[in-house]
């Protein structure tokens, strides 16, 4: 059986929605930060749309998706 790994609890230091609270008490390095954007994939190529039903913003009445 392997052990188990332990895991930080909380975001990502790479996590968008901290990372600026992030280098401005020091915990992360731009300059870190900008070599972890750089390196990553551009995976644009692999992008798919699909439309989803959004009942709340039909009009009442509006069935003209049902058959």
């Amino acid at each position: 059986m392997s052990k188990p790994t332990k895991q930080k609890f909380g975001p990502n230091e790479f996590d968008t929605r901290v990372r600026e609270r992030y280098i401005a008490n020091g915990t992360l390095d731009a300059k870190v930060l900008e070599k972890h954007l750089a390196d990553l994939k551009d995976v644009a190529a692999n992008l798919g749309t699909f439309e989803l039903r959004q009942p709340a913003l039909e009009k009442a009445g509006d069935d003209s998706d049902e058959g």
